[in-house]
């Protein structure tokens, strides 16, 4: 890691101890390119926790022009963060009074659950979870609201299958994300579960109190999210390590065995691992002792953010993440079917060399072998019919 990406991931955390201090200053000492690294924390999302550390431990190492970026910034993201917490609540009663709940996903509601303060946590938007179904009226409640639909609206019939659906407010300061899953290039994670739904608990804002997903159900989802977009910004690792750190009473049985139903355990332990390697968080011994038991976590791990290393070109970027769902899946057999996916699509990954990526090889072979497949036995054998419920149901898991 960069001395730069370095004093990021020390900064960026709630609770600073003594070695940490230590460790702080001596970064400082040996010289810091002090605009790289406010580029860097506003990049990666983590600029309100940086500056709050570098005020209180080296205030007088900063340049006063840092100082006056940080300052202004902080102030923008306090403005920002009470004008969505006002439209959030108000969203979430007029979509109810229309009978659609929507469930919050980050943004303001994990700033207080994992941070406890709005002001140390940028949030850029507003999203919110909502049941595929309820797509239309939910965005027939947004219409009335004054926002309007970022891409040209979408017809009826493919309405539903848009994973997301973003609005932004007529004004252009608010966006809303109306989503029933988490999609990536050629990935997709269902979010409207009956589970989540029937385990919210009330989450106090300033304005009122809201519901949100429990604690558990919330850390897997944030760690899916974040290997969908292969770790882009270290604020994803910090909300998981902020969100552990506050909640001890995590119920982590109930974390791993949901995980497991919901195909994304390995997901859920290496975002755990990214928590553990960068901010020196504790876990249950259980779940240190599978992390171990994981070869490919410690070579994950060490590639990401990507954008913290010495060497960025060696990290693992969003357009790498397809591979990274490749390695992280739960079984052989999911495994398969998403190779499947991506042989048939030529993804970018079929051909820029991935070091890390120890099933390339098995791509490269897969897709050699499905390529003169899928010129002529799906014309002359199988039925369009057949063709397309067989790759709707290996894209739809």
């Amino acid at each position: 890691m960069s001395a730069e990406g370095r004093l990021l991931v020390l900064c960026a955390r709630t609770a600073i101890s003594d070695s940490v201090r230590v460790e702080i200053a001596d970064l400082v000492c040996d010289g810091i390119n002090w605009d790289l690294v406010w580029q860097m924390s506003k990049a990666h999302g983590v600029a309100p926790l940086v500056y709050r550390n570098l005020a209180a431990i080296c205030p007088a190492a900063v340049p006063s022009s840092i100082h006056e970026a940080y300052r202004r910034h902080n102030q923008s993201t306090t403005l920002m963060n009470t004008v969505l917490a006002k439209e959030f609540v108000a969203l979430l009663d007029a979509l109810a009074s229309t009978g659609v709940t929507a469930i919050p996903f980050r943004g303001i509601t994990l700033a207080q659950i994992a941070y406890g303060d709005l002001c140390m946590c940028e949030c850029e938007d507003i999203e919110l979870i909502v049941e595929q179904g309820a797509i239309h009226q939910a965005r027939k409640v947004l219409w009335s609201h004054g926002y309007q639909p970022a891409k040209a609206d979408i017809a009826a019939e493919t309405e539903a299958r848009e994973v997301n659906h973003v609005f932004l407010k007529r004004n252009g300061m608010v966006t809303i994300n109306l989503q029933w899953g988490l999609a990536g290039y050629h990935s997709a994670f269902r979010l409207d579960r009956g589970a989540l739904w029937r385990r919210l608990k009330p989450v106090g804002l300033p304005t009122k109190p809201v519901m949100g997903p429990c604690p558990e159900d919330l850390l897997i989802l944030l760690c899916v999210h974040g290997t969908i977009h292969a770790w882009k910004q270290l604020k994803w690792v910090c909300d998981i390590a902020e969100l552990v750190r506050r909640k001890p009473a995590l119920d982590w049985s109930r974390v791993l065995y949901q995980a497991s139903e919901w195909g994304c355990r390995r997901m859920v332990l290496l975002g755990l691992a990214m928590a553990q390697n960068l901010f020196d968080i504790v876990l249950p011994r259980t779940v240190s002792h599978e992390i171990d038991a994981d070869a490919d976590l410690p070579v994950l791990v060490r590639r990401m953010p990507q954008q913290l290393l010495k060497q960025p070109d060696q990290g693992i970027d969003e357009a790498c993440a397809d591979a990274l769902c490749v390695m992280i899946k739960d079984s052989s057999w999911e495994r398969w079917k998403f190779s499947v996916i991506l042989c048939r699509s030529e993804a970018e990954v079929l051909y820029r060399p991935l070091p890390w990526f120890r099933f390339q090889r098995q791509l490269h072979i897969w897709s050699a072998c499905m390529k003169p497949l899928l010129r002529v036995v799906p014309k002359k054998i199988v039925p369009v019919r057949v063709r397309y419920l067989v790759m709707g149901w290996l894209q739809g898991s």
